[in-house]
Order: C-alpha cells, then sequence, then structure tokens
C-alpha cells in the first residue's frame, strides 16, 4: 500500500507488528482467517493496511484497552471485542476531531477467561482492570505469546485515572494503586508456563519474561517502603510534551528496578488508599481534553 502511514515487520511466520499512529498493532494469521489486536490512532483505513500483508480475510479486532491510540480504527471492522469496562471510553477521541474516525459500531463483549476461537490460535482473555477500566491481555498459548497492551513494557507502565466516560466527565475512576498494579502481574505470572515472549504495545516489542518479574519486584518494593519514587516522571518516550504526563501537584512519581519503570500516585499505593483518591487533583492535560470528547 503505497504512502501508508503503516509500516510492518513480521515477529513470527504468522504474526505482524502494524506500526505507524498510536500504539502497536499485532496482526495474527490463523488456519482460514487473520485476526487483530488493537486498531491504533489513524484516520487511514488499518484493516486495508494490515489485509495487504496476507490473503486470508480479515473482519475482527480486539482492544486491549480503551485509550483512544488503541481503538481509534475500530469502525474499519466488522467485529470488535473489549470489555464492558473497555466499551465505556473506547470511542472518547481525548481531544481529536471526532469527525475524523469511524465511530459507528458495536462492541461484542467480552469478560475474563473466555476464548476468541481462532482456528488453530485461540485467544485466551485475561481481564486486568488496572492500567485502564476492563483492560486486558491476550494469551495465544499456541504460540507462546503474550499481547498485555500497556500493563507491560520496556519503557514505563502509567498507573493514571481512567479516562472520561460521558461527557463533562473528568476521571471516570481514579488511578489504580500499586498494590492492584502488583496482583495484575502476579495474576499474568500464574500464566508464565504458558508464554515465551511478551508483546507489549509501546517501547519496543518483543520483551522477555523477566520483565514479569521486574515489575512485580519493584511494585513490591514500593509497597514496602524499600523505593520511594522520583518526581521528574519523565523518560526518552514520555515527557513534559505528552498530554498525558501528569501535573507536578498530581502526586505523580517515577520508580525504576532494573528495566522496569512505574508511574504511580504516592497517594495511591495500598487499596485501603483509594477512598481518598476521590480528593486527588487532575492529572493530565488530556483527562481535561477528554472531558470534552466523550461520547454518549
Amino acid at each position: 500500500m503505497a504512502h501508508s502511514v503503516f509500516m510492518s515487520r513480521q515477529l513470527t511466520e504468522n504474526t505482524y507488528i502494524i506500526t505507524g499512529s498510536g500504539g502497536d498493532c499485532y496482526l495474527l494469521l490463523g488456519e482460514d482467517e487473520a485476526f487483530l489486536i488493537d486498531a491504533g490512532m489513524s484516520t487511514e483505513n488499518i484493516r486495508a493496511f494490515a489485509q495487504s500483508l496476507t490473503d486470508l480475510p480479515l473482519r475482527r479486532v480486539i482492544n486491549t484497552h480503551s485509550h483512544f491510540d488503541h481503538t481509534a480504527g475500530n469502525g474499519f471492522f466488522d467485529v470488535i471485542y473489549g470489555t464492558a469496562g473497555i466499551s465505556r471510553s473506547a470511542k472518547n477521541t481525548m481531544g481529536s476531531d471526532p469527525a475524523k474516525y469511524p465511530l459507528d459500531y458495536t462492541f461484542t463483549l467480552v469478560k475474563d477467561g473466555d476464548v476468541i476461537d481462532l482456528k488453530g490460535r485461540p485467544l485466551k482473555v485475561i481481564e486486568l482492570d488496572c492500567h485502564a477500566p476492563g483492560n486486558l491481555a491476550i494469551l495465544d498459548e499456541t504460540n507462546r505469546m503474550l499481547f498485555p497492551g500497556d500493563e507491560l513494557e520496556a519503557g514505563q507502565v502509567l498507573l493514571l485515572p481512567g479516562y472520561a466516560e460521558e461527557m463533562g466527565q473528568v476521571h471516570s475512576r481514579p488511578a489504580s494503586t500499586v498494590e492492584t498494579y502488583r496482583n495484575a502481574m502476579q495474576k499474568l505470572k500464574s500464566f508464565e508456563d504458558k508464554f515465551d515472549i511478551i508483546c507489549p504495545a509501546h517501547n519496543g516489542t518483543p520483551i522477555c519474561k523477566a520483565y514479569l518479574d521486574r515489575y512485580i519486584r519493584l511494585a513490591e518494593m514500593i509497597l514496602a517502603g524499600e523505593i520511594v519514587g522520583d518526581p521528574d516522571c519523565s523518560s526518552p518516550s514520555y515527557n513534559a510534551g505528552a498530554s498525558h504526563y501528569p501535573y507536578p501537584d498530581a502526586g505523580y512519581l517515577r520508580a525504576e528496578y532494573e528495566d522496569a519503570s512505574l508511574i504511580y500516585n504516592k497517594y495511591l499505593i495500598f487499596d485501603a488508599d483509594y477512598p481518598k483518591a476521590a480528593d486527588l487533583p487532575n492529572a493530565t492535560l488530556c483527562h481535561e481534553k477528554s472531558a470534552k470528547t466523550a461520547r454518549q
């Protein structure tokens, strides 16, 4: 496809990564059809680009979470999978012009433990509900691959509030606690004998399984008070120029352990801290923008 915003790279014989605009997306080839994980953020038809990589029919996509850099291209597909939590804010363009995107679609809802029937490589849904409301990871046990969206990566994992689910709302829910995140990573670890590589949505793919242990250890160090993050939350791929970078007075810190980096709120360490979250200040500019572009 000439002059496309997208680029592709073949990861395995039957798996492609598609990059270009928004989070990285994955094209999975089954025995008789293709399947896409996440839909990017381009106004260009990502389905058409992905279809150019294979002769297998491509009709279905699943979102790892509701953020618009993963959901903008949903409307190009016939079947869109997501949890109930994902469905509530997936059409929030977070400040982009809604008229530029295909938003006239409905979700086919999935939940934790469901298996999507892609012939030759069934896909297990693992709901984590941490980085974003209702977010999920996808386990391809046949090919021993885990697709965790933004929940596990080499750049940083962001524990920010949920984006607006209805017009005028700033935060759909407070940020997840460090304890909640630790528990989510332990849930993924319970499947570690079923995958060999991890394919995240940002900052390089694939990554090794050791990242899972590093993030668990980092969270446990924060919980134990062995490490306190730095108010400078920036990195080479995340800085104050990003609209989803936290305001200085919002209480966010960056903690690191080996190659793992977690952005978390210093007032939301334990789950018992969660009731105080309603009193915390606004988190980011992107939340303010999302309050104006949420869809009913």
